[in-house]
This record gives C-alpha cells, structure tokens and sequence, in this order.
C-alpha cells in the first residue's frame, strides 16, 4: 500500500515554540463540583403526573445500604451544644430539617399514596377507558390546563401558614378513621401517614363520586338547599370573606375562573349521561358517607341527607 504523498519524512522543519506569556495555559480546570442547594420541597398527594414514579420491589422503609447509612442533621433531643466543638451549630432554622428516618418514612408515604391511588383508578375505571365523568377536560389543552392548575395549587399549599396545614393534616386523618371501619392497620397507616390519608379520601370521592359536581340536583328545593350548603362552607372557610392563600378554587390567573365554571357545567351535563344505575349508587354513596362523617347522629340531617342526596354530595366537598 502506497504511503500518501504529502508523509514524507524531513519535509518540513520542526520549529520550535517557547514557552510565553501568550502561549501559556495559566487556566486550570476546574475539578470541583458545586454543592447542591438545600430546598425542600413540598409533595403533594393529588399531582402524580409530576412526580418520580414509584419502582417496584424496591422496600422504602430502610435505606439503600445499612452499612454505610450515615444519620444526617441532628437528633430530637439536641437542645443546646453538648460540646464546644457544636458551638453555634444548633440555630432555629434547623428545627425543621426532617431527620434520615422521616425522609425514608415521606418516600414509603408517598410509596403508598401513588399504590392507593392506582387502585381507586382501576376502581372508577374498570374497562380502562374514561367514562363521561372524566376530570381532565373536554375541549383539547384543557387536560394542560388543569395540570398547570394544579401545580399552582399545590405550590400555593405549601404557602400556608403551619397551624392551617397541620389543621388540614388532623382533619384528613380524622375522616379517614371514620371511613376506616375499624381497621387498626388502616388506622396505624393514617396516623403515621398523611399523603395516604389525604389521597384515600380524595381517590375514594372520584371512585364512589360522592361530589358536588356529580350529583346533581333533581328539584329547586333541593337544589336551593345544596347551595346553601355550599355556600356555608365557604364562609366557614373564609370567615374574613377573603380567600387565603391556596384555597381559591376559581382559578389564580386570567381567564382560569370562567375555565372552571365552565368545566363545571360539563361536569354536569356529562353526569346526567350516565347510566340511572351509576347515577343511583352516586348518590346512594353520597347519603351513606355524608351521614357517617357530617350527621353526628342527628335524625333531622340523616332525613335530608337521604330524601336530598344533592345536599350530601355538597356536605362531602373538601
């Protein structure tokens, strides 16, 4: 094989460059990497579509390697520098820095939340195809729309004052023992678990459809009386008559109020397509699970909640 023309040996001259000031490499790379910044982020429970999937055969419950498991930030009871080495170290913004172990114990929550929501979708849906009770939209980039929505909502509950977040965490956990049955390994999940709870009321409302916007009205008494009951609890939400921060369910920016009251009348419209079996057993559910967590044993509210299952739907909106 012939050699090309231009490699010859002794051709050209090698000339040599000293080293100067221009042909210097004065710049050494850069071999460190940046810390990552400490942000916690608030989970919420109802957008799945915007989080890690959970895997599968994977146990959250213990850390990856129990060898080589380091404990990270401080423990509970580390009150004040119990050395002179942990001078200044102990300062209030580290009072709520979750320990290792609640870290592990919010992923195996959210573990179970994503499960538990699976589940209550195979339930509203058995067949695999959305019936005409779908709550993602109806008209194309409304499906978009709703997520966005939801991002903001979610972003704005992280917003909220403790006492009204912790207020909201009893409550769910409240409800869902009663819907328990009195089962002490449901109880142990609720207690201990609040993105379970949270999701098991909200998955259990879509699947059964005990909703407002579902359960429609049959009569102007009573859809006269489920407006009433909105509207109570709404001013019991806001008692200042000013929406707070996170819990304004029209929208957050131009055009999302008139979006969703749109969406609302489709809602209803498409509740009344459905099947009179599913329409009976909505509010069948409805009446049941209004009079098992809001009647308190009262004849009176258990008479109007099963003669106006509208009513329940409104008695069991979040």
């Amino acid at each position: 094989m012939e050699a090309p023309a231009f490699a010859v040996n002794g051709m050209f001259s090698a000339v040599k460059v000293r080293t100067s000031s221009f042909t210097a490499n004065n710049v050494s790379p850069r071999t460190g990497t940046a810390s990552p910044p400490a942000v916690t982020m608030a989970v919420d429970a109802f957008q799945k579509k915007f989080q890690s999937f959970g895997k599968i055969n994977i146990d959250y419950s213990r850390p990856k390697k129990l060898a080589s498991f380091k404990r990270a930030g401080y423990p509970v009871s580390f009150d004040y520098p119990n050395s002179p080495a942990m001078a200044g170290h102990y300062s209030i913004s580290n009072c709520n820095v979750p320990s290792a172990c609640d870290k592990i114990f919010m992923k195996y929550d959210e573990y179970c939340a994503k499960g538990m929501m699976q589940v209550f979708k195979r339930s509203a849906v058995p067949f695999g195809t959305y019936t005409t009770k779908c709550t993602e939209g109806t008209v194309p980039q409304q499906a978009f729309a709703k997520r966005v929505f939801n991002r903001t909502k979610a972003f704005r509950q992280a917003q909220k004052p403790i006492n009204v977040r912790l207020a909201e965490r009893y409550e769910n956990r409240r409800l869902a023992f009663t819907m328990a049955n009195g089962c002490h390994r449901e109880e142990q999940q609720f207690s201990t678990m609040p993105m379970s709870a949270a999701t098991y009321l909200a998955g259990r409302a879509e699947a059964m459809g005990t909703c407002y916007r579902v359960v429609t009205p049959t009569s102007i008494a009573e859809d006269y009386m489920a407006a009433g009951v909105r509207a109570q609890i709404t001013a019991k939400a806001h008692p200042s008559g000013v929406y707070r921060v996170g819990v304004c369910e029209d929208g957050y920016a131009k055009g999302d109020a008139e979006n969703l009251r749109v969406a609302a009348l489709a809602a209803e419209f498409r509740a009344g397509q459905q099947s009179p079996s599913t329409v009976t057993g909505q509010q069948y559910e409805s009446a049941r699970t209004a009079r098992k967590l809001y009647a308190s044993t009262c004849h009176h509210e258990e008479t109007q909640i099963f003669a106006y299952p509208a009513v329940a739907a409104a008695m069991c909106r979040d």
